[in-house]
């Protein structure tokens, strides 16, 4: 979760908060868009706490072109333009944000600006935009770090992107034999080596074992739209983990439930098969989530692990796996999150299969 000062916190726990802003900047353009230009904007954050998918930050906004500012045949944006956006909150009521905190960094993959139409619509994402739809053609055995390294090289990444691994992922070493994609790898390495995968504010993406850090952050039932949900997952009775192409071990957990599969080739080791399936198993056997709409302070994050109130009592520790801010003059957030105090969490669904390298 990004930092913020005491003001902005005491700013959040206001009845009716104060005047808040959206900032959006083209990297190495004089393109800057405020709420004067922008008529609709959403942030979404989606992650999984084992690594079964992959994981997205991504922004989805659309500008007044009223005056025909964004003439199809003639605007022109690069692939993956760099932006960045920044929110802001006014506490003295002169207009002016007094503090702003970073949204995050994202890339361009998508503008579209109708011949008749009177928005100009555009849709940035993460690092990954730049992993997505390319084939794997590096070392073929390794560490998993080595891997990953080699997967970096081929994406193409701009200039000063940073992806950040966890020396975990040096423990392991994996051979690969089928065809996947550059964004696969990276996800198939992570949940062979018990990390997660997501990109931070700073615009970095981070491959890690998940923390367990608690923050300050409440979604109050006072700020709520409505009391939050719940859904109770069936019970796990056991993960059967299938390795190397062609081995597989399960590890009971209960007497009766369902079975949790885990596929994932660059999984080599007996040893390390187990590791996987303790890591899930410890994940899933928590077997609470929750989901709500509220008025939003948007420096919650996704893997954030954050208190949350609701009419029977408080949650005293859920982990955050997606959150939606929507904007239009203030923040309006969706979140999803499991229940539990446990060292780790997860999203994943109890029965069925889960496969790495899933896209």
């Amino acid at each position: 979760m990004i930092s913020v000062t005491d003001a902005w916190k005491e700013n959040q726990l206001d009845l009716i908060v104060t005047e808040g802003f959206v900032e959006i900047k083209f990297e190495g353009t004089n393109l800057i868009f405020d709420k004067t230009h922008i008529t609709k904007y959403t942030h979404s954050q989606d992650g999984c706490l084992l690594s079964g998918k992959l994981p997205a930050n991504q922004i989805s906004f659309s500008l007044d072109n009223s005056l025909g500012t964004y003439n199809p045949n003639t605007a022109n944006f690069d692939e993956h333009q760099k932006i960045t956006v920044r929110y802001g909150f006014d506490y003295n009521g002169d207009g002016v944000a007094d503090e702003w905190i970073k949204a995050g960094t994202f890339y361009l993959t998508e503008w579209n600006t109708p011949s008749n139409g009177l928005e100009t619509s555009f849709e940035a994402r993460d690092l990954l935009a730049f992993f997505m739809d390319k084939p794997y053609y590096g070392i073929k055995s390794g560490t998993l770090k080595e891997i990953i390294t080699s997967a970096i090289s081929q994406a193409g990444l701009p200039s000063g992107a940073v992806v950040e691994l966890d020396n975990t992922l040096s423990r392991y070493t994996a051979e690969i034999t089928r065809d996947y994609s550059l964004a696969e790898v990276l996800q198939m390495c992570a949940n062979a080596a018990c990390c997660v995968m997501w990109q931070d504010r700073d615009g970095k993406l981070k491959i890690r074992p998940v923390t367990n850090t608690m923050s300050d952050y409440i979604v109050r039932e006072g700020w709520a739209f409505s009391y939050p949900e719940y859904e109770v997952n069936k019970p796990l009775k056991a993960v059967d983990v299938s390795y190397a192409n062609s081995e597989s071990r399960e590890l009971s957990v209960a007497i009766s439930g369902e079975t949790q599969s885990v596929s994932n080739e660059l999984v080599t080791r007996e040893t390390q098969a187990y590791e996987v399936a303790h890591w899930v198993a410890a994940l899933l056997k928590n077997r609470k989530q929750v989901s709500g709409e509220f008025r939003a302070d948007p420096r919650l994050d996704v893997f954030d692990k954050v208190k949350v109130e609701s009419k029977y009592g408080v949650n005293e520790a859920v982990v955050i796996t997606n959150i939606t801010y929507d904007f239009a003059g203030s923040f309006r957030g969706k979140y999803e999150g499991r229940v539990g105090s446990f060292d780790a969490l997860t999203n994943a669904y109890y029965s069925g299969d889960l496969y790495a390298g899933e896209v």
